[in-house]
């Protein structure tokens, strides 16, 4: 895991941290393997670096991206994601969580604002 990676598991983890509901703290959250673990097909593949589930039983599909990494392959695999979870209905939710940049396009948030999407789940 890389720094920023960390960064997001302990905002998932730490409940004290961005004061989720008690029906929203997370029960588990496992590091997903890229090109080995869990992936969402599509025109190009989406491997979520986060899988976590909620007290109540959502699932939350996390790929963390460095800013740099805004890009066409991101924007792809965000798209891909986003329709994923519109699918999958209410119990599945994918983010692409970059650092601080907040993409105009559906999937993408910047790490500030998925905060606040936990906080209001």
């Amino acid at each position: 895991m890389n720094e920023y990676e960390r960064k997001v598991v302990w905002a998932l983890s730490s409940m004290e941290q961005i004061k989720l509901s008690s029906m929203q703290q997370i029960k588990w959250w496992h590091r997903n393997i890229s090109r080995q673990g869990f992936q969402i097909n599509g025109s190009t593949h989406a491997y979520p670096d986060i899988i976590a589930m909620t007290v109540s039983g959502k699932i939350l599909m996390v790929e963390t991206k460095g800013d740099h990494l805004n890009n066409d392959e991101s924007k792809e695999k965000a798209r891909i994601g986003a329709r994923w979870a519109s699918l999958a209905r209410n119990t599945y939710r994918y983010y692409m969580v970059f650092q601080t940049k907040q993409p105009d396009y559906p999937g993408a948030v910047s790490y500030n604002w998925f905060i606040e999407i936990l906080k209001g789940m």
